[in-house]
């Protein structure tokens, strides 16, 4: 039994290794606006990067959001992200130049959602032209409300659902294996031999 107990406990810290990772969620990594930094030119984007895959499932961006709220409290962005791997981006547009708020959510590999928010400060260059930003937080537009049949446009595909089916693979061969140990062990235990009586015919 004692030997039981210990395959046991290997195995079972080889599933909790492999789960470990698989239960983590992203964070932040990198970003443009940096945490806490000054911007005097406006970017294409804003882009937001984590250590891990993001989770997009079906491309459609479900989940994820990126807001610039200004010193006026109004929004600053168009609603749309787009999802690459690791990393999720938004339209940059800012107005006067004061202290800004990103608000950002994302959906991680494991598939939980992790959202937070920094400041940042803006420093409009000359000649500037400020954007009027709006007073809720605006909806990405889709095709379809301009009469299309094409899919939203909050998001591309991140791949990200291999990180999670690959997680999975690791974290069930793990149970598998722990299994395998247990019935190998009881096995050996029950075809262990039965010492031989000492006693002797006179």
């Amino acid at each position: 039994m004692a030997g039981t107990a210990v395959a046991v406990a290997i195995a079972g810290g080889a599933v909790l290794g492999l789960a470990g990772p698989a239960s983590a969620h992203n964070y932040l990594v990198a970003s443009d606006p940096e945490v806490g930094g000054t911007l005097t030119a406006l970017p294409k984007t804003f882009d937001i990067t984590t250590n891990d895959k993001l989770l997009d499932i079906g491309g459609s961006g479900s989940g994820f959001a990126f807001r610039i709220v200004g010193p006026d409290g109004k929004y600053y962005e168009d609603g749309c992200v787009d999802i690459e791997g690791p990393s999720m981006t938004t339209t940059a547009a800012l107005g006067d130049s004061g202290g800004y708020t990103v608000e950002w959510q994302i959906v991680s590999a494991d598939g939980h959602t992790v959202s937070d928010e920094y400041p940042f400060t803006w420093k409009a260059p000359s000649g500037f032209t400020a954007a009027t930003g709006a007073s809720k937080p605006p909806t990405c537009a889709t095709a379809d409300d301009d009469g299309g049949d094409s899919d939203t446009t909050t998001g591309t595909a991140a791949g990200s659902s291999d990180s999670a089916a690959s997680d999975a693979l690791w974290i069930g061969a793990g149970g598998v294996v722990l299994v395998a140990a247990v019935v190998a062990v009881l096995l050996l235990l029950r075809r262990r031999p039965t010492p031989e009586s000492d006693d002797t015919d006179d």
